[in-house]
């Protein structure tokens, strides 16, 4: 009888060990989600333009054939530009 009831009683913790941890996991999908929410709206955004990244990349590609030295002014010029916008948004959301 005293194994029957062992057995029981084992059977609980494993049970109510199994529900901890699942309440565990609610909670840690909750805060998943919100951590990772604006990389999913930035993934989302730029699969909907995806039809314009490849025509524009195709354009890019032949115009840096035709004009090389063009093409990597106007690169640096972006990315300078890219880098003050992100400087711009750092110093003003403090």
């Amino acid at each position: 009888m005293s194994r029957r009831r062992a057995l029981a009683v084992r059977k609980q913790q494993l049970i109510s060990r199994i529900e901890r941890q699942r309440a565990d996991l609610g909670d840690n999908k909750a805060q998943w989600l919100d951590k990772t929410e604006h990389i999913d709206r930035g993934y989302q955004a730029l699969f909907g333009m995806r039809k314009y990244l490849l025509l524009g990349s195709g354009v890019v590609a032949l115009y840096g054939i035709r004009h090389p030295s063009k093409l990597i002014r106007w690169s640096r010029r972006a990315f300078s530009a890219w880098g003050t916008v992100r400087l711009l948004r750092k110093t003003l959301s403090r």
